[in-house]
């Protein structure tokens, strides 16, 4: 049976926004069959100041933590790893510049098995089998609130609160309690796509929007989706990023 190879793709707008503040970054295509791939995604939250030197600085710290792992070390411990590297450099941002976070989205792929890791609410898709499914949980007040009414503690009507979007987990908080992780790893199948977006996209396209453009050809579904996206033409367009890992028996190239 012939090796799995992945092909990374990645797609951004600044949207209308002055400032782009979303980053993405990818582990180096070459060294794939040794060790897998890793890719990353990050949102700097709007109102804070240095939302892009936060942002880039997350997804180049999974990334270099990723290129510096030993072989023995689980995706587990080295997503996990990378995301306290992440929050002690975007800590440090604030001590010269002020207040900064951003969110983080990770998946690393290696032997053939997915692990994921995120922080605040960008998102994490697995396309398989014509369906969308959403990996991670958002770290936001909306999730909390429907998590509270699942539990019968809150009532039906909390899920009109206007804030739902509020984060209560980033990267550069005072104290990153949580991370929500694959516990293992599940493997991964020619045909398999791991998608991972920020809000800018999400927050404009039905899941069902993004999944009409999943069978398209691997190197333009990126395009198409920011490309949906400014179709809509909305007045406050937040940033837009999407990322793609393409799974196959193909070439791979980024």
């Amino acid at each position: 049976m012939p090796s799995m190879l992945y092909s990374m793709y990645a797609a951004q707008n600044i949207g209308k926004r002055a400032d782009q503040q979303d980053s993405v970054n990818a582990s180096r295509p070459e060294i794939q069959k040794d060790v897998g791939v890793i890719c990353a995604i990050a949102d700097g939250m709007g109102g804070l100041s240095n939302g892009k030197e936060a942002s880039q600085l997350t997804v180049d710290t999974m990334v270099s933590t990723f290129h510096r792992s030993a072989i023995v070390d689980t995706p587990q411990q080295i997503l996990l790893r990378g995301c306290a590297f992440a929050q002690e450099a975007v800590r440090g941002i604030q001590q010269e510049s002020g207040m900064t976070g951003t969110t983080l989205a990770a998946v690393l792929i290696r032997n053939d098995r997915c692990s994921f890791i995120s922080v605040g609410d960008s998102r994490i898709y697995l396309y398989r089998g014509g369906g969308l499914i959403q990996l991670n949980r958002e770290q936001n007040r909306g999730a909390r609130i429907d998590a509270q009414i699942g539990l019968g503690r809150l009532p039906e009507g909390a899920r009109t609160d206007g804030n739902r979007r509020a984060l209560t987990g980033y990267i550069g908080m005072d104290v990153l309690e949580h991370a929500d992780r694959s516990s293992g790893s599940f493997a991964v199948g020619p045909g398999d796509r791991l998608l991972l977006l920020t809000d800018g996209v999400f927050g404009t396209l039905s899941d069902d929007e993004i999944a009409s453009v999943m069978t398209e050809r691997d190197d333009l579904i990126c395009d198409r989706i920011i490309g949906q996206v400014l179709a809509k033409d909305l007045p406050n367009q937040d940033n837009c990023t999407a990322a793609l890992i393409d799974c196959s028996y193909g070439e791979a190239w980024f």
